[in-house]
């Protein structure tokens, strides 16, 4: 038979590991974006021109004879955006693997308080876990916006009329992380133990954690320090690594479904 003189080489398993490799790159750097619903769209197009020549529909199959002709410049159409900040990675760092949604959330909110710090403006960041906040949503005001530093940074300008209270970062319906709203009311701590030293910002993070699952980040503009605060307990003040650190070991689930806050 053919397949017992099949000689399997090294460079043939070189050959189909870095196939693989790319389509995982691929794969990864599309999951949770538009990107993803377009290149389903792509296979079920595959799928009904396999059923267009398997009975006979000329018509049809002349049809996807056409768009197949021009397939490559329609790829690099749709998927432009993605095309680029694949290659912008790679030049950067050509053995880094693609960067998860928990990486881009937390590294776009560390650069976000150190922004906040140099400039010594106050900062409430709300992450909702298990337990929702949509009834804070009602005291604030709707963003539904992609989690970026710059953006952060403006929202708690203290010439902005957005800056006072806090910002609610949360799951959208993809699975990504998105600021929900800003301006959000938080409650007061009821513990009689929050320290004299930490105003209204610190109780109000404390407040919240003490009848919700939520994590928090206060950036003091007194103090010029960061916190995080959770059950209705607070840290000590966390420089970018430490904060970096502790936000990667309680949003690991990110990892698990690419966005659940």
């Amino acid at each position: 038979m053919y397949i017992d003189n099949l000689q399997f080489t090294f460079i043939d398993v070189l050959d189909i590991s870095l196939v693989a490799l790319i389509i995982y790159y691929v794969l990864r750097l599309i999951r949770g974006t538009h990107a993803e619903q377009m290149l389903i769209g792509l296979v079920v197009m595959l799928i009904l021109y396999e059923v267009a020549r398997t009975f006979g529909l000329l018509t049809v199959e002349w049809i996807f004879n056409q768009v197949f002709a021009v397939f490559i410049v329609i790829l690099v159409v749709l998927f432009q955006a993605e095309i680029r900040k694949g290659l912008m990675r790679v030049a950067v760092n050509p053995l880094s693997g693609p960067v998860s949604p928990q990486q881009e959330l937390i590294a776009s909110v560390v650069d976000a308080t150190k922004l906040l710090v140099q400039k010594r403006w106050g900062a409430l960041i709300v992450f909702e876990r298990e337990t929702g906040l949509k009834h804070l949503d009602e005291s604030g005001v709707m963003i539904h916006a992609d989690v970026q530093a710059e953006l952060i940074e403006t929202l708690f300008c203290p010439a902005t009329p957005l800056h006072d209270g806090a910002l609610t970062i949360v799951k959208d319906k993809q699975g990504q992380p998105e600021i929900r709203s800003a301006r959000v009311l938080l409650p007061l701590a009821k513990s009689k133990h929050v320290q004299g030293k930490f105003g209204t910002r610190h109780r109000a993070a404390i407040g919240l954690t003490e009848e919700n699952d939520a994590l928090v980040i206060v950036v003091s503009e007194e103090r010029g320090d960061v916190h995080l605060v959770e059950n209705g307990e607070m840290s000590k003040a966390l420089d970018s690594k430490a904060l970096a650190k502790a936000l990667k070991q309680r949003l690991a689930h990110l990892e698990l479904d690419g966005g659940d806050v």
